[in-house]
């Protein structure tokens, strides 16, 4: 039995067509599908793929670096948010600090008139920064720090 050789296929150069115009990546990925359908008519068919298939790897090109300009924002937004969460974290726990001292005041005055004395014996090394006495009542009111009053009643 004999076997004839098959015949070599003949590598033939593609020549440009005339009438394909060169596209720029800026235009391919701008123009809406209508008009590059109408570039694309009288395309060899694996010209069509590569054109569609180079046109929506530049797509995709364009939305990574979008996401990635983006992802970059975001992280600048949150730590900017995270420095603002503890700023906000610092004056809160200030109005606790504050709350809490006008809490034990406020218990303080519920219990009774209370003696120099017995601010002394509560109070260490305590700076007077402003006193007021209130004659109608008979109250001086002592603030020792911005979180911290001391009240009692005048004999």
């Amino acid at each position: 039995m004999t076997t004839s050789p098959k015949p070599k296929a003949l590598k033939v150069k593609e020549e440009p067509k005339k009438n394909t115009s060169v596209l720029s990546d800026d235009k391919l990925v701008s123009m809406p599908i209508q008009e590059l359908n109408q570039h694309l008519r009288g395309l060899t068919k694996e010209e069509v793929i590569r054109l569609r298939q180079w046109r929506r790897t530049l797509k995709n090109q364009g939305y990574a670096a979008s996401c990635r300009i983006k992802r970059v924002e975001l992280q600048k937004e949150v730590e900017r948010l995270a420095q603002k969460n503890s700023g906000i974290k610092l004056k809160l726990d200030a109005l606790r600090s504050k709350y809490q001292a006008l809490q034990t005041f406020a218990r303080t005055i519920a219990r009774g008139p209370i003696t120099p004395t017995k601010v002394a014996t509560t109070s260490v090394n305590t700076i007077v920064k402003s006193a007021k006495v209130y004659p109608a009542s008979k109250v001086i009111v002592l603030v020792t720090s911005p979180l911290l009053l001391h009240c009692w009643t005048a004999k």
